[in-house]
C-alpha cells in the first residue's frame, strides 16, 4: 500500500532534532509522497527547502511544495498597493522555480475564527484569497484551501472566482452538504486525523456521503494526530489509521480504497 500525505508542515521545529529519521521511517511505512504546505512567506521557503533538499532520496518520501498564506498570516497591507504587487511577484517567483516548481498555492482562504478578528480583517482575507487564487490561474495549479467558521463566504469565493481551477478544501470542518457542492465544482475534500475523534460526528457524515475519487487523506502534521496518538506530534505514518476509518465509514476494501486516494491526490496535484 503506497500513501500520499497531501498536507503536512515538516519545516516546523518539532521537527529540528530528527527530522530525517521521522521521513527515513515513513518512507519504510509506505509513505512515498509528501506535499509541504507554505502558510506564510517564510513557511513558505522553508517548506519549499525541504522539498528541494530531500527531492529524490531513495530513503525518503517524494517531497513537493506549495506557496501561499494562511488567511492569518496574510500581509496587513493592501495586495493592489506598490507593497501588495511586489509581494505577490516574490511569492509567484518562489513557486515558479525551473528547478522544482510549486505543485500548488495554499494553503490559502478564510479565517473567521477569534473574537478578536473585525470586519477589516474579514476584508482583508478576502482580497488576499482572491489575489492568490488569481496567482494560481496564472501559474496553471490548483489551490489548497483553508477555511474556518467562514463557510458561506469561503464557497462563495470559490463558486464564484475558482469554478475552473482544481483544488482541495483541507481539513474540511463543515456539513456534508456543503461538501458535496465543492464536490460539485470539482474539488476534493482533504481528511485527516479527526475524522478518528470520537465527537467528530460532522467530519464522519461527510466522508460518508462524500464519493471516495473526490477525498484525499492528509496529516496536518505535527497537528491533529488521530486517535489514539490524539495530542501527540503527528506524522504521515498516521495516514494508516485515517485510512483505516474511512474504510469503516464507507464499508470498503482497504487496499483497494488506499489505490483510490492515492491517485485522487495525484490528480488534484496534476502529477499524473
Amino acid at each position: 500500500m503506497k500513501i500520499f500525505d497531501t498536507h503536512a508542515h515538516y519545516s516546523d521545529a518539532q521537527y529540528d532534532t530528527d527530522r530525517e529519521q521521522v521521513f527515513e521511517k515513513m518512507f519504510s511505512f509506505g509513505v512515498d509522497r509528501v506535499t509541504v504546505i507554505g502558510a506564510s512567506f517564510n513557511e513558505s521557503l522553508n517548506e519549499k527547502n525541504i522539498a528541494l533538499k530531500y527531492t529524490n532520496n531513495k530513503n525518503m518520501p517524494e517531497f513537493y511544495y506549495t506557496v501561499g498564506d494562511h488567511p492569518d498570516e496574510i500581509p496587513k497591507f493592501d495586495p493592489e498597493s506598490v507593497d501588495g504587487v511586489k509581494y505577490l511577484d516574490t511569492i509567484e517567483k518562489i513557486a515558479n522555480d525551473s528547478f522544482k516548481k510549486a505543485i500548488a498555492i495554499g494553503e490559502i482562504g478564510l479565517d473567521y475564527h477569534g473574537d478578536f478578528k473585525t470586519e477589516e480583517d474579514y476584508a482583508n482575507q478576502k482580497k488576499w484569497f482572491l489575489a492568490e487564487i488569481e496567482l494560481a490561474r496564472k501559474l496553471k495549479l490548483p489551490i489548497v484551501i483553508h477555511s474556518r467558521d467562514a463557510c458561506k463566504d469561503t464557497f462563495d469565493i470559490v463558486k464564484q472566482y475558482a469554478s475552473d481551477l482544481k483544488g482541495i478544501v483541507h481539513c474540511f470542518s463543515y456539513e456534508k452538504e456543503i461538501a458535496l457542492e465543492y464536490v460539485k465544482l470539482g474539488y476534493y475534500i482533504g481528511i485527516g486525523g479527526t475524522v478518528t475523534f470520537k465527537n467528530a460526528r460532522k467530519t464522519k457524515e461527510v466522508v460518508e456521503s462524500v464519493p471516495l475519487d473526490s477525498i484525499v487523506t492528509e496529516t496536518d502534521a505535527p497537528y491533529l494526530a488521530p486517535t489514539p496518538h490524539r495530542g501527540e506530534r503527528n506524522d504521515s505514518t498516521y495516514i494508516d489509521l485515517v485510512i483505516d476509518e474511512i474504510c469503516n465509514l464507507k464499508k470498503l476494501e482497504k487496499e483497494n480504497a488506499s489505490e483510490v486516494l492515492y491517485n485522487n491526490a495525484l490528480n488534484v496535484y496534476n502529477l499524473n
